[in-house]
């Protein structure tokens, strides 16, 4: 198949602007998280903005190695979320997009890509998917702890880190400020243990 004429580069084309937007919105969010002073949460949101970012190379990549006699112009329709509100309000939603990634779109993106001849490009959307469900999971147990205020405590001890000095304490709740550094809460370790 013609790449040029493919559905593949309509659907890497749409893939490459979805990681884009993505990569800035989760930007925003770790933005927001450190004006919150939860630094450890920002931390998180960051890696996960270069993850996107990360995808959107990959697709330009693959879209660069097919595409032969340079890329000029790829005409896409394609609608995107542009959800607004509070980093509390935004997590399960991020999550529930992310699981539409992994579950539903890259695998068609991909099945579509092998049935057009493109294996290396089918590849590259089933890797990218299950990242998107290791994300789809980060987001979900972060809002979960938040709702649940449990991110900095718990019902069992545990061991809470300071990010910043490494000191650490078994406990039910993390410091409100660490005894060694005097960083607030916000750099205490983040860890998702159920």
């Amino acid at each position: 198949m013609d790449f040029k004429k493919s559905e593949t580069l309509q659907n890497l084309t749409r893939a490459f602007a979805a990681e884009c937007q993505d990569g800035a919105k989760y930007q925003y969010m770790a933005d927001e998280a450190t004006q919150n002073q939860m630094s450890n949460v920002s931390t998180i949101l960051k890696a996960l903005a270069t993850n996107e970012m990360s995808h959107a190379k990959v697709f330009m990549d693959m879209i660069e190695k097919h595409h032969k006699g340079g890329v000029n112009l790829i005409n896409i329709e394609a609608s995107y979320q542009m959800q607004c509100g509070k980093l509390e309000e935004l997590l399960k939603i991020k999550g529930d997009i992310e699981k539409k990634e992994a579950e539903e779109i890259y695998p068609k993106f991909a099945e579509i890509a092998r049935k057009e001849g493109f294996a290396d490009i089918a590849k590259k959307f089933e890797e990218i998917s299950k990242v998107e469900k290791y994300h789809s999971e980060i987001f979900y147990k972060l809002d979960k702890l938040i709702k649940k205020n449990q991110l900095y405590s718990c019902e069992m001890e545990k061991l809470w880190k300071c990010v910043n000095c490494g000191y650490e304490d078994l406990s039910k709740q993390a410091w409100d400020k660490c005894p060694l550094c005097e960083k607030n809460q916000g750099y205490v370790k983040i860890t998702f243990n159920e």
